[in-house]
């Protein structure tokens, strides 16, 4: 039965389930060349079946007074819906159905070009087949990644040849393990150092700090572990934090600081006006400047110091030996002045 007369028998509501059924059947190939166009768009069994569901408004308009095939009618229904469906769903980036079309001529015409030449084109060979400006192709190929988004579950063939491994896999990871590992052994070193110089604390301090910080007691809870005030128990803490403070214990902490609160803690010492209208540098200058001086970058101010005194000892040895210069000169010519003035004397006498 002709595609046109079922069309007609199921608007009339002549057994439509299976003259329905009969339809799809006859333009299945039909449907499926359609769909076969936009494989690389989206599952072509997903397009076949927008493409089957095209068929109801496609009979719903289809008119045999206007004297055209059911298929030449039903191709752009068909073909709209398939294009919807891409938009809508063949990828998680939403395209305009333009631009997916651009993207199927694109795909079309490398396929049909390779299957040719047996390579791809290149962009300015894109260009001119597809009427398009370089800029257009560049356009045209982001579009195209942007529709086919790689899955980070896709297998990766290794050396061996198989396929053990995903894109997930290879792909880096944002965090520093490595950092992240050192960080972690160095919180352990200072954890064991800290709480070493907790221990030797005398009497009851370094119990009221474990207590503190190691079990979270309060300080009204400790009170009551030694029967006194929590008064007493802050008091206890306050020493036991000062004596931490102090250069026997800060030293053994002092190496895990970073460089900038190390330099930060020194220049608290030693920064008053005084000291800067002495140096003309201000106390974290200071402080830089020593760090330098002890790794070597710069010269010490005690190098700095000989060095600028043998320089003026240099500049006044060589001032004094220009001015000796200068006096013997000036007593040679004195000498023959004086020399002459005799002569002169001595003619006069004979």
């Amino acid at each position: 039965m002709p595609n046109e007369q079922l069309v007609a028998r199921i608007k009339a509501g002549v057994d439509v389930a299976e003259n329905m059924e009969q339809l799809y059947f006859q333009v299945k190939a039909f449907i499926h060349f359609i769909a076969w166009g936009y494989r690389s768009l989206g599952e072509v069994e997903d397009l076949e079946q927008e493409g089957y569901l095209a068929l109801y408004p496609a009979i719903d308009g289809f008119s045999p007074e206007r004297d055209v095939k059911f298929l030449t009618y039903a191709e752009s229904w068909i073909r709209q819906r398939i294009r919807r469906y891409i938009q809508n769903n063949g990828s998680s980036l939403r395209l305009s159905v333009h631009r997916l079309e651009r993207v199927r001529r694109y795909h079309r015409f490398i396929s049909a070009y390779a299957a040719e030449y047996g390579r791809e084109p290149s962009d300015l060979q894109a260009a001119v087949n597809l009427g398009c400006t370089m800029a257009q192709i560049k356009d045209i190929q982001e579009d195209a990644y942007k529709a086919h988004p790689g899955s980070l579950d896709s297998p990766v063939m290794g050396l061996d040849g198989g396929e053990d491994k995903t894109v997930g896999d290879m792909v880096a990871s944002g965090e520093d393990l490595e950092g992240d590992i050192l960080e972690r052994v160095q919180q352990e070193e200072l954890r064991r150092e800290l709480w070493s110089c907790v221990d030797s604390l005398p009497g009851r301090q370094s119990e009221v700090l474990r207590m503190r910080y190691q079990r979270g007691m309060t300080l009204g809870a400790i009170g009551q572990e030694y029967d006194t005030t929590p008064e007493a128990v802050r008091q206890i803490r306050a020493k036991a934090l000062r004596e931490l403070r102090k250069p026997r214990n800060s030293k053994r902490l002092k190496p895990f600081l970073p460089e900038a609160d190390q330099i930060y803690s020194a220049a608290l010492m030693g920064s008053g006006v005084s000291r800067f209208n002495t140096t003309w540098t201000s106390s974290t200058e200071r402080v830089v400047l020593e760090r330098l001086e002890d790794k070597g970058e710069i010269a010490s101010s005690g190098q700095t110091d000989k060095k600028n005194k043998r320089e003026s000892e240099s500049d006044n040895i060589q001032g004094q030996e220009a001015r000796e210069t200068a006096t013997f000169k000036k007593s040679g010519t004195a000498t023959k002045a004086t020399n002459g003035n005799i002569t002169k004397l001595t003619g006069n006498l004979r």
